[in-house]
């Protein structure tokens, strides 16, 4: 999902057109893509609401792209180690598009004074979990049918995991696992 992977797939097919394949062949490979581990990755869906996990999104800009895919009420799951980045503009985009945010991590607090600097028109709830763990067990809790769960945390992993991709195989772990 998200106008940003449209834009890499015509990046992609105008190199390829200059390369000379041929936009059948093209178009094949783009119906039968499934995407990228950690980014905006489907995990699954349970009690119709759909997880996502983009791991990946390790700056605010990158967890503002994420939350730009959806047109469904959205669960945000925001946190890890903060990279002494601003907040200030995804909290607004927090305001206008997502209804229920699940902060964890050592960046929480932080993000919660952002989110809550800001403020704007829709009401936010806001939730806050020590680790990951427990916010995947939040955002279960926040969400109902219809809506998504986007794991897009802005931060890095550095404060509970070696790496995003630990970090988001946890994540689909933990989602996988519940019940």
């Amino acid at each position: 999902p998200g106008l940003h992977n449209v834009a890499n797939v015509l990046a992609a097919f105008t190199i390829g057109h200059a390369a000379g394949f041929k936009l059948d062949a093209m178009l094949e490979v783009v119906e039968e893509f499934r995407g990228v581990a950690h980014r905006l990755e489907f995990v699954r869906e349970r009690n119709g609401v759909r997880w996502f996990n983009d791991s990946i999104a390790t700056a605010p800009e990158r967890a503002m792209a994420g939350i730009q895919s959806f047109d469904d009420p959205i669960v945000l799951m925001l946190g890890g180690r903060d990279k002494d980045l601003p907040w200030d503009e995804i909290a607004k985009l927090i305001h206008k598009r997502v209804d229920h945010v699940v902060l964890f991590g050592e960046a929480a607090e932080l993000i919660q004074k952002a989110i809550s600097a800001v403020g704007g028109e829709r009401s936010v709830d806001l939730r806050r979990a020590r680790h990951l763990k427990e916010a995947v067990a939040l955002a279960a809790e926040a969400a109902t049918a219809g809506d998504v769960v986007l794991f897009s945390p802005g931060g890095t992993s550095y404060d509970e995991f070696k790496d995003f991709a630990e970090r988001g195989e946890a994540f689909r772990k933990w989602v996988q696992e519940l019940s």
